[in-house]
């Protein structure tokens, strides 16, 4: 007997737990992974107010080893090596450990998990290592504009509150030598981490009575204790008040609103607002503020929130124009949140955010379903209409009676302070005045993907340019992948280009369409992953879009495309990051017009990979890729040319210094890639403990194999606070070299089990239709045929250490060229790119 479909709306289920501990159960269907998040009710807010930063400082500790499984076998080496995910993070009032498992796996993670958060070590000299990469982050956060912004608007608070003070923790807010701060270290976690102050969230397959045996076999326990109240005063923020940040990057204007005493519902009233305020559709604020030449993007974040209390902050990204106008911005924007709490449609809204909800859930994967239920009040298909309408008409009703806190972001010289224990540029400043201006706001037109399909067309056949993977025959997420080779790709295009799809990317990702549009090496590339149903639809828009934006858009889109100046606040390995896929792209310093859009399409060829798509779906999907520009190409492409050689390319000389250091594969031989895999693999958790671990060299430190445009290869990324980017790169040698001996010394023991532990893990990304779907296509941009992910793991499981040797030796000598992106010049023997 078949079981049941899955209802991704229904909100969690009730979950009996031993020990008196709070649990819920978000039923998936079989074969899928499994995640558990696991909730602590307690965070930065919750710390001795003399040792800022204890509560973030413990959440490291905890991942270095318990009572039952030191750090060599912990859960982030666990799950790094099951090729599963693992995340944690302090708030204000909670602090939340995550991790996504393979199923089978479930019951070991949760395991290690459970023994980390009750029986930690927390070693003295660990804590004294962990202290400098708490250095590392607290200096990183220190250049990012989203830190700086909260603690500037901390200081405005009129009395005492946490969320003014500092947590972020540092080397003199943690003296770990000292007896009394590890007396207030224990007595946190002895307090605040036990069964009533936590609550456990698992997405699995696996029916309740099967987990509920499960975490009965689970030998550790978190101890009983009751749950701790607490109350916060009152936020107190100067209303009114205006104040000025020197930051880099692009002007920003933040309007800051204090809430207090909302009522059940107020989550989901936040949300539905986030999505009426940032909307991009044709009429809405965001859309009025960009004709008006005044602003890129809008944004809703709430910096602080806990028991009906917040701070809401409402972001804009200026322009020049847009930052002479402030004032008739905040005005605006208190205008429009006017027109929605009296004239909007209430119906209508809800409607919409209720569809768009079901169209998001419908497509989570377990570790996004955990995270999105982990939160109280979110949005169920049990929540109450006429709650969220109360809880929204007092969110507004308080937004609208004091003016907002008002905090604008520029390059503009101001004099130093210090604030919540980060070093800010910050003054205050007279709110300038603004001339009247009628408005007259409108409420957008409905989002017709909200709304139930059109009947299909008649079926017909695929494009043979579009290879088709298994096909659904139910409901169900789906990807779409697309990649044209240009004859030619004039600069700044591809960005305009994109900045003008916005309003339909973003009507696409409100009803659950997540996108990519992508510029790489020869062309660009559009990623569409969503409900499969959908997808057809979303394609045949975006085609004629594509081939023909509108014209305006297009051209102011092309005047303001972001310079390096539009990387300002953000942390230099991010930035590097987004830029990866661009490595390979050529520059030019002749600008674009519009009117280049049509000789860049001039004889381009197109081709592409769909999953998951019903057959259903097939005369729509014909008539959307009829539509694209190019023309299809008919067979197999050619793969890419190796790129042999030292190649770099200097990124903007700002902040930290920063590396990414890319090694393509040399071949694209299936055995190739599986040795390469696995010395990824073997390499990950080493690479990390040596350089962030022993040396210290800073907070972002990573190793993996990675598929970038085509490329396949292992990419190391690393941020220091304290070493030069040519320190760091000559650390990345040295861990190179370092694994040649010991690579010929390990036991065959221990290296069968590391490959056996990345066959189970490519098999199970094989049994996932999303992640087959990325790496087909990778497959297919490399010149591969899509039965080449098979032929991967078959070479694997014949792989001999003599060539895993081999191919070390072929990574250390740059046999497949090595690339790197950093924030200084090269070093001698590299070229620029």
């Amino acid at each position: 007997m078949r079981p049941p479909p899955i209802d991704p709306v229904r909100p969690p289920l009730p979950l009996a737990l031993p020990g008196g501990q709070r649990g819920r159960l978000i039923a998936l269907p079989p074969g899928s992974r499994a995640a558990a998040l696991l909730r602590v009710g307690a965070g930065s807010h919750d710390e001795p107010a003399e040792y800022p930063g204890l509560a973030h400082f413990l959440e490291h500790l905890l991942f270095l080893g318990s009572r039952a499984y030191p750090q060599a076998r912990s859960l982030m080496a666990f799950v790094r090596g099951c090729g599963g995910r693992l995340n944690a993070s302090t708030r204000e009032r909670h602090t939340d450990f995550l991790f996504e498992v393979p199923a089978d796996l479930l019951g070991e993670a949760l395991g290690r998990l459970l023994d980390m958060l009750a029986r930690p070590l927390l070693d003295i000299d660990a804590q004294l290592a962990e202290r400098e990469v708490l250095q590392a982050e607290f200096q990183a956060r220190g250049a990012e504009r989203e830190t700086l912004c909260d603690a500037a608007l901390g200081t405005a608070l009129a009395a005492p509150h946490p969320f003014g003070a500092f947590h972020a923790g540092n080397r003199a807010t943690l003296p770990v030598e000292r007896p009394a701060f590890q007396r207030a270290l224990r007595e946190h976690h002895r307090r605040f981490y036990q069964a009533g102050q936590s609550e456990l969230l698992l997405a699995a397959p696996q029916r309740p009575a099967a987990l509920a045996d499960l975490l009965r076999a689970t030998e550790c326990r978190l101890a009983r204790a009751p749950w701790v109240e607490r109350r916060p005063p009152p936020l107190g923020l100067t209303a009114g008040r205006w104040l000025r940040l020197q930051s880099d990057g692009r002007p920003r204007l933040e309007l800051a609103f204090a809430v207090e005493h909302l009522p059940a519902g107020g989550e989901a009233a936040l949300d539905l607002l986030a999505d009426r305020l940032t909307g991009e559709a044709p009429g809405g604020l965001a859309s009025r503020l960009r004709e008006a030449g005044w602003c890129e993007a809008i944004d809703l974040r709430t910096p602080y929130r806990f028991a009906g209390q917040g701070l809401v902050a409402i972001g804009l990204e200026l322009t020049e124009t847009g930052l002479s106008a402030r004032a008739a911005l905040v005005e605006a924007v208190c205008d429009w949140l006017r027109f929605f709490a009296e004239a909007a449609d209430w119906h209508r809204c809800w409607d919409e955010y209720r569809r768009s909800r079901q169209r998001q859930l419908s497509c989570l994967g377990p570790l996004e379903r955990v995270r999105y239920w982990a939160e109280p009040g979110a949005w169920s298909a049990a929540t109450a209409e006429a709650a969220v309408r109360q809880a929204l008409s007092a969110l507004l009703g308080q937004m609208r009676r004091l003016r907002p806190l008002v905090l604008t972001c520029d390059r503009r010289p101001c004099e130093p302070r210090q604030a919540g224990g980060f070093p800010l540029r910050l003054d205050g400043e007279v709110p300038p005045r603004a001339e009247p201006r009628r408005w007259r706001w409108r409420q957008p037109e409905p989002n017709p993907w909200l709304r139930p399909a059109p009947a299909a067309l008649p079926a017909a056949a695929i494009d043979p340019a579009l290879r088709c993977l298994e096909r659904g025959d139910t409901p169900g997420p789906g990807a779409l992948f697309l990649r044209w080779r240009l004859a030619e790709t004039p600069p700044g295009l591809w960005r305009a280009l994109g900045a003008a799809l916005r309003p339909t990317l973003w009507a696409a990702r409100q009803a659950g369409v997540e996108s990519r549009f992508e510029d790489g090496e020869g062309g660009w590339s559009l990623q569409l992953h969503g409900p499969a149903d959908l997808l057809p639809q979303v394609l045949g828009a975006l085609a004629g879009l594509l081939r023909a934006p509108p014209r305006a858009a297009l051209a102011e889109a092309l005047r303001r495309q972001a310079d390096e100046a539009g990387d300002g606040g953000e942390m230099p390995i991010r930035r590097l990051l987004r830029r990866l896929p661009q490595f390979w792209t050529a520059e030019s310093a002749a600008a674009s017009r519009p009117q280049d859009l049509a000789r860049a399409w001039h004889g381009a060829r197109w081709d592409g990979l769909a999953a998951g798509l019903p057959a259903a779906s097939s005369g729509r999907l014909q008539a959307a890729l009829a539509r694209l520009p190019g023309q299809p190409v008919r067979g197999d492409s050619a793969g890419l040319a190796p790129d042999a050689g030292l190649r770099w390319w200097q990124a903007a000389d700002s902040g930290e210094s920063a590396l990414l250091l890319f090694c393509p594969l040399p071949s694209s031989a299936p055995a190739t890639e599986a040795a390469w895999r696995l010395l990824a693999q073997l390499m990950e958790g080493a690479f990390y403990q040596r350089l962030r671990g022993e040396l210290q060299l800073g907070y972002a430190v990573s190793c993996s194999f990675r598929q970038v445009g085509g490329r396949s290869g292992i990419l190391f990324a690393v941020q220091s606070p304290s070493a030069s980017v040519g320190q760091l790169l000559a650390h990345v040698e040295a861990f190179l070299d370092e694994r040649q001996a010991w690579l010929q010394a390990l036991e065959a023991a221990p290296l069968a089990e590391e490959k056996a532990r990345l066959v189970a893990r490519l098999a199970d990304a094989a049994s996932s239709p999303h992640e087959l779907a990325e790496w087909a296509w990778q497959a297919r941009l490399a010149g591969r045929d899509t039965g080449h992910p098979e032929r991967v793991r078959a070479a694997l499981e014949r792989l001999r250490r003599d060539e895993a040797v081999r191919q070390l030796a072929a990574l250390r000598a740059a046999a497949g060229g090595w690339c790197a992106l950093a924030n200084a010049p090269p070093p001698p023997g590299w070229r620029r790119r």
